[in-house]
C-alpha cells in the first residue's frame, strides 16, 4: 500500500515539476521578449527624435543662409506676402 501511495504521489510530484519548469520557461521567455521590444523601441523612439532634430536643424540652416543671401526687395517682398497671408 505505502509503496503504491509513495508511487501516485513521486509521479504528481514529477508532473507538477515539470508543468511548474514548462511555466516558468513561457514566463521567462515572454518577459524577455517584452524586455527586448521596449528596448528595441526605446532605441527606435530615441533614432527618430534624433532625426527630427537634424532636419529642423538643417531647415532653420537653409532658411538663414536663404535670408542672409537675399536682397532686400526680395525679403521685404516676401514679408509683405506672408503678413497678408
Amino acid at each position: 500500500m505505502i509503496s503504491i501511495l509513495t508511487a501516485i504521489f513521486s509521479g504528481i510530484g514529477r508532473k507538477a515539476a515539470f508543468w511548474g519548469v514548462i511555466a516558468f520557461a513561457i514566463g521567462a521567455a515572454l518577459w524577455v521578449a517584452f524586455r527586448r521590444g521596449r528596448l528595441e523601441a526605446e532605441a527606435e523612439f530615441m533614432i527618430r527624435r534624433a532625426d527630427a532634430r537634424i532636419r529642423s536643424l538643417q531647415t532653420a540652416k537653409e532658411v538663414s543662409n536663404e535670408v542672409q543671401n537675399a536682397d532686400r526687395v526680395d525679403l521685404e517682398r516676401r514679408l509683405d506676402r506672408w503678413m497678408r497671408d
